[in-house]
């Protein structure tokens, strides 16, 4: 198959949802080869086996993709609220599924003109009343991303964050509608496969090699800023 990814090999985490598998159609129709990573990433020595058997069945490792979202994240709660049992959940489990699983896919990537996409919905940006939990893990890996991406540019390894609308990684639209700063200037949140999908392919080709601890809000239009 032709396209700008012939030849490249993907994980994908969030496999489940449609974000995930709109992402998976999107790598495959520029010609990659794509896996998904559905394992419990939460521990460090289950990512390195969940990394190791996806290289492993694909026969090496490209581009990673992390669109998986706790499912506790998207659920609505105040901030006085959140309770122990909450903030595990969220935000213990997002920040170690996501550190141990870069940490998993460095040795893959280092030498392959390696790719790693995490997908941090625009919400980390603003803030959102009603969602603490999540914009607080979001915006940490977005600062985890911009470590990332520095350390292992030497290794010729770029990471960066796309960030698309709350509704794609399974926010309500009606509680998205009521907490938004605006609705979108496109009018719709996008879908996962035709609008958000080119991005994500553009971060994980070498057309974006000389772009690297960035985030593209692309969420229709909500979030402006320099």
């Amino acid at each position: 198959m032709g396209g700008e990814l012939a030849g490249r090999i993907a994980l994908v985490t969030g496999g489940g949802s449609p974000l995930g598998q709109g992402l998976a159609v999107a790598l495959e129709q520029a010609g990659a080869r794509v896996g998904f990573l559905d394992a419990d990433l939460s521990t460090r020595d289950g990512a390195r086996s969940a990394v190791d058997a996806g290289v492993a069945d694909l026969g090496g490792l490209d581009v990673v993709v992390h669109a998986a979202v706790e499912p506790a994240a998207v659920e609505v709660l105040g901030l006085a609220d959140v309770d122990d049992a909450r903030w595990e959940a969220v935000w213990e489990r997002t920040m170690r599924s996501t550190i141990f699983l870069l940490g998993a896919c460095h040795r893959h990537l280092t030498g392959r003109s390696g790719r790693i996409v995490l997908v941090t919905p625009t919400v980390s940006l603003s803030g959102m009343a009603g969602l603490v939990p999540l914009t607080t893990a979001v915006e940490a890996q977005r600062v985890l991303a911009k470590s990332a991406a520095r350390q292992w540019g030497p290794d010729g390894i770029t990471v960066n964050c796309v960030a698309p609308s709350a509704v794609l990684v399974g926010v309500p639209a009606d509680a998205v509608g009521s907490l938004s700063l605006s609705p979108p200037a496109l009018g719709v949140p996008g879908d996962p496969a035709a609008d958000l999908g080119p991005i994500v392919t553009f971060l994980a080709s070498e057309a974006s090699h000389y772009l690297t601890g960035a985030t593209l809000a692309a969420d229709g239009g909500v979030w402006m800023a320099p």
